[in-house]
């Protein structure tokens, strides 16, 4: 619920900046800017979060969240948009490690892939229906109406959050004499094999996911003729293949290991962006869209239980915060790279230039990772 007011809009995002008086380089800089804003803040506001408590640090989060999405409606000035996507970002990158661990204390190392996958779900939930609540609304609403409907969901999740969730339901460790993240070692989660074979291949996937974010809205409706509404539905069948399969590959893994199912996630997605760089019809850019989302919901879930079970149990809090960030820095210099080279470059050449990326990432992956048997370490 927390993500599904920012999923309504963030795929027409580069859309709206550019609508605004955005120009093609301060696109890419303000797609960039959630992913910067991650980087830096991640660690902290982890940090944080177990001394000031798990409750109080979702609550802060979630009205940052109301706030940075209720005024994106009322810019006139793109200048505007930087403080706004900041707040957002920061609000995203201080709830999503609080969350991600509360999942995983709640399961085991034999369940851990089934477990993230049913949670992984819920927030794939979010891309698709955003998506098509936004191709839904654009048919009758224009980009800034659809930004201040927007504003509705967060507010619901906000109230949902007081009445349903209590400060006890979050299990603040702190208070059982958990010390935080100070307990784990950056240089010997690196050390470890997986991971560091895990953050290539998520940097490069990102990397992918920012240079297609920041071009390929605009690129459809400029070089497809393609309208926002049809933009938005195409990311709706992303969604779907993405939510559909984030629970079956969670199990998948805890049956025939992590690595296979994340290999093929890898595999797939180069063939996908071969293909968004030469198709032009809308239906079969659906089915395209489609193995997109299979291949991002077969990703998830294999590669956090990946983490987890290859780091030290005192480390695992901190590792899965530098793993997310890993994403954060892949996804800040995709966007960045085609915001700058937008202009030089075309955005069919941008989209191609993915698949040997990421060609790249799964060879270190296939020599350096190794499976891990439940309950071992590396």
């Amino acid at each position: 619920m927390s993500l599904l007011g920012s999923s309504v809009t963030r795929d027409l995002r580069p859309l709206y900046f550019g609508r605004v008086g955005a120009n093609p380089v301060q696109i890419g800089l303000l797609m960039a800017i959630p992913d910067v804003v991650s980087i830096f803040t991640r660690v902290p506001s982890s940090s944080l979060s177990h001394r000031l408590g798990r409750w109080r640090m979702m609550l802060f989060t979630l009205i940052l969240m109301l706030v940075s999405t209720g005024l994106f409606a009322f810019v006139r000035d793109p200048v505007w948009f930087y403080p706004l996507v900041t707040l957002g970002a920061f609000s995203w990158a201080a709830f999503s490690p609080v969350v991600i661990e509360l999942v995983l204390d709640h399961s085991t190392a034999s369940t851990r892939g089934d477990v993230l996958g049913l949670f992984f779900t819920s927030i794939g939930a979010a891309m698709f229906v955003g998506p098509l609540i936004s191709s839904l609304l654009t048919t009758v609403i224009g980009l800034r109406q659809l930004f201040l409907f927007a504003t509705v969901i967060p507010v619901v999740t906000l109230l949902l959050f007081l009445v349903v969730i209590k400060p006890e339901q979050t299990g603040e460790r702190q208070k059982r004499g958990y010390r935080g993240m100070g307990e784990g070692s950056i240089r010997r989660i690196f050390k470890v094999k997986n991971f560091a074979a895990l953050s290539v291949a998520r940097i490069a996937y990102s990397l992918s996911i920012g240079i297609f974010s920041t071009i390929y809205p605009v690129y459809a409706a400029g070089s497809l003729g393609f309208t926002p509404s049809a933009i938005a539905l195409l990311f709706t069948f992303r969604g779907v293949t993405n939510v559909m399969l984030r629970i079956p590959a969670g199990r998948l893994s805890d049956r025939i290991g992590r690595r296979k199912p994340f290999i093929f996630a890898i595999a797939l997605v180069v063939v996908v962006y071969l293909l968004l760089g030469t198709v032009e019809s809308f239906w079969p850019l659906v089915v395209v869209m489609s193995l997109f989302g299979v291949s991002w919901g077969m990703r998830m879930a294999p590669s956090m239980a990946l983490v987890g079970d290859s780091v030290l149990d005192v480390d695992r809090p901190l590792s899965l915060v530098l793993f997310m960030s890993m994403y954060d820095l892949g996804s800040a210099l995709g966007s960045l790279l085609a915001g700058f080279s937008s202009t030089f470059l075309s955005h069919r050449t941008l989209l191609l230039i993915c698949p040997p990326i990421l060609l790249g990432s799964l060879l270190v992956f296939i020599v350096f990772s190794r499976e891990v048997k439940h309950g071992s370490k590396e």
